[in-house]
């Protein structure tokens, strides 16, 4: 590489931001005067090994040597997952044969050590030994250099040790017996969302929707205005299993009102999304007149009736094992960046009545995370979210490499139709990370995570 090249490398891997917990600040190792990287963790090696180096060569060296380079990159992706299917492990050991041998043809023989042979074998060994992270030795050296740290007697390093494991294992016997109090034996994880200590969401969450996760920090006061506040309601509404009946019985309606020829999917919908939450308050209203408030389940009632204009901003959310920030709060990580696949209908053209529905990704990044407020009875926390254009494809491409690339500057949903649908609920979000591809400018490189502290166990026994 070339002294400019080196400097660009450096220079993605000093601007770039992790989500929180993803890896240590490798911006601090970065030298990008001297063209250094110095102090890295050997788990920051992984990260660059696995992650960010596809990231940073793009566009520096040859196609032929960039795709070995990522092949590379990827066997160790998939060797270090949590999770190994045997089929998978017997392609990698097939697959990394042949890079190998590509990497001969570029690299000098001095390169090939029998370090560089032992990669041959991982996969193997992974097949017979089972997931790495198991295997490796990352605790064993945390905990030796926790035993050196305890030693105060240097001409009696062995009493010093025992000493103080001695003492750590009775406090931690103790610790057993003690309720009310965080310990070793019941300290929670870095994104845990069931804390007995949760704040108004938990306690006053609703039987129509699922656990939505945990709020973090205090929260601040926000006012929802009259387009916002439709917009977050009409998706409650429309995500909710209880009011499907509802919609239903609304489209039902819509199409006897109909004129003369028959009510279009696209009509229908364009109606239930200006009209919807009027029809559902009035129709439920009338159900309380005539059968009484037991006759229709409270939190329908109160549903029916829509959220106030108060409700609560946070700044930070813990869900299915991601930590949530809002797009304002990126400092040093990028905790804001979601992922969503969705069912919508698509038309083939405007005077399409018969609509085809499929899945749809989208990708976005959160602008707010809120809370509404229905009638103090029980409250639902939304992402609001700035989307990228992915129904036209403006907003997304394909690189050559087979990575998604987004461009946040064509967006839709923004809020400022009435149409539009600018929230999710935090259950139904993924996490990922946007790079800057320096080969395409204004593109962003989508990166997924995976959830910490869950494992995906599958359907075999």
């Amino acid at each position: 590489m070339s002294k400019e090249g080196k400097q660009q490398f450096l220079k993605v891997l000093r601007d770039i931001k992790v989500p929180d917990g993803y890896s240590s600040n490798i911006s601090r190792c970065v030298n990008v005067d001297q063209s250094k990287i110095s102090g890295l963790k050997s788990h920051d090696c992984h990260i660059l090994m696995q992650q960010l180096m596809p990231l940073a060569l793009r566009g520096l060296l040859p196609d032929e040597v960039t795709s070995v380079l990522f092949d590379l990159c990827g066997y160790f992706r998939e060797l270090n997952a949590k999770v190994l299917h045997i089929n998978e492990l017997e392609k990698l050991e097939e697959r990394i044969i042949m890079t190998l041998c590509r990497m001969e043809m570029i690299f000098p023989p001095g390169f090939f050590t029998i370090n560089v042979h032992l990669v041959l074998h991982l996969a193997t060994e992974a097949r017979i030994g089972g997931p790495v992270c198991y295997r490796s030795m990352y605790f064993v050296e945390r905990y030796l250099g926790v035993l050196k740290s305890t030693v105060r007697n240097k001409a009696r390093p062995e009493g010093s040790i025992a000493e103080s494991v001695l003492a750590k294992e009775s406090m931690h016997f103790c610790s057993t017996f003690l309720d009310g109090f965080q310990t070793l034996s019941n300290r929670l994880s870095r994104n845990d969302e069931n804390d007995e200590s949760l704040g108004c969401s938990a306690r006053h969450a609703s039987t129509l929707f699922p656990h939505p996760g945990k709020p973090l920090g205090k929260p601040s006061s926000y006012v929802l205005r009259a387009l916002a506040k439709l917009q977050a309601h009409r998706y409650v509404l429309f995500n909710c299993s209880y009011v499907d009946p509802y919609l239903r019985a609304h489209a039902e309606e819509i199409i006897k009102k109909g004129t003369r020829h028959r009510a279009r999917h696209r009509d229908v919908e364009k109606i239930q999304n200006e009209k919807f939450h009027l029809w559902f308050r009035s129709y439920i209203m009338q159900l309380e007149s005539e059968n009484g408030i037991h006759g229709v389940k409270d939190d329908i009632r109160w549903l029916a009736r829509g959220p106030v204009e108060a409700a609560k901003r946070y700044r930070a959310f813990n869900s299915r094992g991601f930590r949530f920030r809002p797009k304002r709060l990126d400092r040093v990580t990028q905790n804001s960046g979601v992922v969503l696949t969705a069912k919508t209908s698509s038309y083939a053209s405007a005077s399409d009545g018969k609509p085809v529905l499929g899945d749809v990704t989208y990708y976005g990044r959160i602008i707010d995370i809120i809370e509404l407020n229905y009638s103090g009875k029980f409250s639902v926390v939304l992402f609001k979210c700035e989307w990228v254009d992915v129904i036209s494809k403006r907003g997304i491409m394909k690189d050559k490499y087979g990575y998604t690339l987004v461009n946040f500057s064509h967006l839709i949903h923004t809020g400022e139709n009435i149409v539009h649908e600018p929230y999710i609920f935090p259950n139904q979000a993924d996490q990922v990370f946007y790079a800057e591809d320096e080969e395409h400018p204004g593109w962003y490189v989508v990166n997924k995570m995976k959830p910490r502290d869950i494992y995906d166990t599958g359907c075999d026994e």
